[in-house]
């Protein structure tokens, strides 16, 4: 009896004293603080509405999962981090007025949010005009960051670069060949159309029609066919929004190949909307679940992406998660919220994409080193999709007259 109570009494002691030992090893352990006081803030100005809902809702929902990992790690210098959405419509003149408003009204840090090139050179404007720090996380178009630039960033190489990687991945698979062009009449495409042609002027790569469709197209039956007729090697896809999809289905629907379309960008939504009838054709692109090589930030952002979304991130979400975590380190850099000593700190930033790896470092006028992927599709499901690298390449932005060539 002496014995078993003993070995009781002896094991409430050791339970107590190992108790008080976790309690006092969790009180000590390091702990990220709660951020407090003033939200820094970020107006993130998408189209949440409009041609190009496609994109900026996707890019919304990224940015907020990065908003959220950061102030669950103690936010930026001691305080929240807050992303304020507003609608642009995908309307220039909405998008302005939505600058003013986070401007004049919610006093923001800085704008970002848009995917459009259109509504993205309306925001530019304002910023320009009235000083205010504006970091473009997806809107490619090269105007953004035009010589003279003092207030805009472009964290995603510049559209014209895109049609002068496109020729040279074509001019690898085939020199000489011969390619359609049908895409909408967006600063975006035409950014990119640009590049193609002064690129296959110089390549040897002949151009067998070009077709642009008004913004608000929704049928290309009569367009599709004349391409057909052309008998082209590759076909240049790029409809703006929900249309591409319309577009690359009837393209599909007179009998040309997948492994002829080329597509200059794959969001999510589009590819899942070319459907498994695409298997075969290819895309642009510069983050995709299907590349290697990312870290701890990129597996985690399409783990939590895909589980709030319901399918996987690609570029767009990327860039949109990368550019809030770009802003937090440009704050810490400048070690205040004030605008011109974090756009001097954004000016000077030499770092790296936070999900790849990848540099990110700009130029005097605020544009990115140019880089890009194409992949080829290997399989499409209903929420999922599998592509294989085809071409990558690197130049530097002084290969083409980006500025020049911009229409």
């Amino acid at each position: 009896m002496l014995r078993r109570d003993l070995k009781q009494a002896t094991f409430q002691a050791f339970f107590i004293f190992f108790t008080i030992g976790v309690f006092a090893f969790l009180l000590s352990s390091p702990a990220a603080a709660q951020p407090k006081g003033e939200p820094i803030k970020i107006g993130w100005i998408a189209e949440l509405s409009g041609t190009w809902s496609f994109f900026g809702a996707t890019g919304l929902t990224a940015a907020q999962i990065a908003e959220e990992e950061i102030n669950a790690k103690g936010g930026v210098l001691g305080r929240p981090i807050q992303v304020i959405p507003m609608d642009n419509r995908t309307d220039p003149a909405q998008a302005a007025s939505a600058a003013r408003m986070l401007d004049t009204q919610h006093k923001v840090l800085t704008f970002s949010g848009p995917t459009s090139s259109d509504t993205a050179l309306a925001v530019y404007g304002y910023a320009e005009q009235n000083q205010v720090p504006f970091v473009v996380p997806v809107a490619a178009f090269p105007r953004l960051t035009r010589p003279g630039t003092q207030w805009t960033f472009r964290v995603e190489p510049d559209a014209v670069g895109w049609g002068y990687a496109m020729v040279k991945f074509i001019e690898k698979m085939k020199p000489g060949a011969s390619i359609a062009l049908i895409y909408s009449d967006f600063a975006l495409q035409r950014a990119i159309v640009a590049g193609i042609k002064y690129q296959a002027e110089r390549s040897g790569i002949k151009i067998a029609t070009d077709i642009i469709f008004p913004q608000n197209a929704t049928d290309a039956t009569v367009q599709a066919a004349q391409v057909k007729s052309k008998n082209p090697d590759f076909v240049f896809v790029s409809g703006g929004g929900a249309f591409d999809v319309t577009l690359t289905n009837q393209i599909l629907d007179l009998g040309i190949k997948p492994e002829q379309i080329i597509h200059p960008f794959g969001a999510v939504k589009m590819i899942l909307g070319w459907g498994p009838r695409s298997v075969g054709s290819y895309y642009g692109t510069f983050f995709d679940h299907s590349l290697g090589g990312l870290n701890e930030y990129g597996k985690g952002l399409i783990t939590k992406f895909t589980k709030r979304a319901g399918y996987i991130p690609a570029y767009i979400e990327n860039f949109c998660y990368a550019t809030v975590y770009l802003i937090k380190e440009a704050v810490e850099k400048a070690g205040t919220v004030d605008r011109t000593k974090f756009r001097d700190a954004m000016r000077n930033i030499n770092t790296k994409e936070i999900t790849t790896g990848i540099p990110m470092v700009f130029d005097k006028n605020g544009a990115r080193k140019e880089y890009m992927y194409f992949l080829q599709m290997k399989e499409v499901g209903k929420d999922t999709y599998q592509s294989k690298e085809a071409f990558y390449i690197e130049w530097d932005p002084e290969v083409i007259p980006v500025y020049q060539l911009a229409p």
